[in-house]
């Protein structure tokens, strides 16, 4: 991935990790010993982007915390066109002995450029107890594509790393703390449109069907979007009434993102083309349009 940019967009939200700002960036609460304290062992996950589990104490109540799992975005890919805004939230599930402290998490996403995307400075990152031992923590990230800052490079895989902290922070620090890496995922994508015309239509049984489409794809750097050539679709059409769907045919899109082929018709229904997407561009599918096969 190129290196990004550091959007001015929400200050805070994106930046490089370096010794030099790494404390500055991250977000200090309304608890600033609380917070200074996990910030201090997020920025050693961050320098070597792999922690070492604390080791246990032999009190049970002085364990580290777990982390049980974690999410981006409820696990579903971050999906935005042109000069568009989203606020979304990174999960983290955790337990201790002790509780988990209310203010005790930090998280971070993690290119793999080396970039690291800090949450949104304005929206306090907090832990929920759902029962004594155990939290749901919420970090709240925002992305701005419209942002002169944000350039197609974001979009990309990022992974998650999080930082958590017990009860026992300002008592046992040495022992209140677990930071992991590669928690989850954030499928960070720019969304993608496909156009689709079937002709003749109606058509006499038998008769080929011209189905031609053009793909195209957001780009962040021109809040706009662009041909998308060298890209795979398939030709799909399911009969009516829609039962079952049929694949006819895989197709390449040219220099403007235009793809098209000629197939027999032989009975009424809906043919539309679709998108698997790449690790750059969403998935998508055309309308469809439905043909009138005409008998004889």
């Amino acid at each position: 991935m190129p290196a990004a940019r550091v959007p001015a967009v929400a200050a805070g939200s994106y930046a490089p990790a370096t010794p030099a700002n790494l404390g500055d960036t991250m977000r200090i609460g309304a608890l600033p010993a609380v917070r200074a304290a996990v910030v201090a062992a997020a920025g050693a996950l961050l320098a070597t982007f792999a922690v070492a589990p604390p080791a246990r104490a032999d009190h049970h109540d002085l364990a580290p915390p777990e982390i049980l799992s974690a999410s981006v975005h409820g696990g579903r890919a971050i999906v935005l066109g042109p000069d568009r805004t989203l606020t979304f939230q990174a999960t983290v599930t955790a337990r201790a002995a002790a509780g988990i402290l209310r203010h005790g998490v930090e998280v971070h996403l993690l290119s793999p450029g080396g970039q690291v995307w800090h949450g949104a400075r304005d929206l306090p990152a907090t832990c929920e107890p759902i029962s004594v031992t155990t939290s749901v923590c919420t970090e709240w990230f925002r992305i701005d594509t419209g942002s002169a800052e944000v350039t197609n490079s974001y979009a990309g895989d990022w992974k998650m790393a999080a930082t958590v902290a017990s009860n026992n922070l300002h008592t046992h620090p040495e022992s209140s703390i677990t930071s992991r890496t590669d928690l989850a995922t954030a499928k960070v994508r720019r969304s993608s449109k496909l156009t689709f015309v079937a002709t003749p239509n109606p058509v006499r049984q038998g008769q080929g069907v011209s189905a031609l489409g053009r793909l195209t794809v957001a780009d962040w750097e021109t809040d706009a979007y662009t041909s998308a050539p060298g890209q795979t679709v398939g030709l799909e059409f399911c009969a009516s009434p829609c039962r079952s769907v049929e694949s006819l045919r895989t197709l390449r899109t040219g220099v403007y993102g235009l793809t098209g082929t000629t197939h027999p018709a032989t009975r009424d229904g809906s043919w539309w083309l679709r998108y698997g997407g790449t690790g750059q561009y969403a998935a998508t599918y055309s309308p469809g349009v439905f043909v009138d096969v005409l008998e004889g």
